[in-house]
């Protein structure tokens, strides 16, 4: 696969998220905009003024958070070999994917914060690999909510990060198929069908892999198999 597809789904897929972004921006502007109404209003009394303007900083900063991490993971970029965390990354691109990671009465589960799990390749791409994963588990479960679950466990010198939805799993028929660059069973024209091969072409790059199951009780199992750092 040439860079520039990995580039070019990399854009597609965070131009989907913009209206996420802007939804997680507006949630921490209203407390902004409230807080300095109110400070406004009811004027310079010392202790809530103080309690006000906390707010409108710790509002502000999570702001400027969600915005630097986003602009850190859509720019296109050479990629570098670099050990790296999976619960830096999970909690940054959880940090801006949230609005769209939970629509759709979907729960995300995590991990907890490992900081053992460590590997090594590029960390931005790691990140888009994992967040197709993601993003293709809550689409599974659209219409019916449930958890997306994120494990890791250490195998043989790799680490196996799984994403579990409880969907209605992969039919025989198409399973074959999911990691053809294009295929798609949606008919919504913002879904390329390229989320799992720019995935398995980014873990393959890391020397790992990715594969899929669909369990006996249900759902689908994505696991993505990286050497361990």
């Amino acid at each position: 696969m040439d860079r520039r597809v990995v580039e070019q789904y990399r854009l597609a897929l965070f131009g989907r998220m913009v209206m996420g972004v802007s939804h997680e921006v507006d949630n921490h502007l209203s407390v902004v905009l409230g807080f300095a109404e109110l400070l406004q209003v009811q004027g310079p009394g010392e202790k809530k003024a103080l309690e006000s303007a906390g707010k409108i900083l710790s509002s502000g900063e999570k702001i400027a958070a969600i915005i630097k991490q986003f602009s850190h993971y859509v720019r296109p970029h050479a990629p570098v070999s670099e050990p790296f965390t999976l619960s830096v990354v999970l909690s940054e691109i959880v940090l801006f994917s949230r609005y769209d990671l939970g629509r759709g009465n979907v729960t995300l589960v995590m991990p907890g914060q490992d900081a053992a799990v460590r590997m090594r390749g590029d960390s931005r791409d790691f990140a888009l690999a994992l967040l197709a994963v993601l993003l293709n588990g809550v689409e599974a479960m659209a219409g019916r909510g449930g958890k997306l679950t994120v494990g890791n466990d250490r195998l043989e010198g790799f680490w196996q990060v799984t994403v579990a939805d409880e969907g209605a799993g992969i039919p025989p028929a198409v399973l074959p198929r999911i990691f053809e660059e294009g295929f798609t069973t949606k008919q919504d024209p913002l879904h390329s069908g390229m989320g799992l091969p720019v995935a398995r072409h980014i873990v393959s790059g890391m020397g790992g892999d990715v594969t899929t199951e669909s369990p006996p009780a249900g759902g689908c199992l994505v696991t993505l198999r990286v050497p361990a750092c």
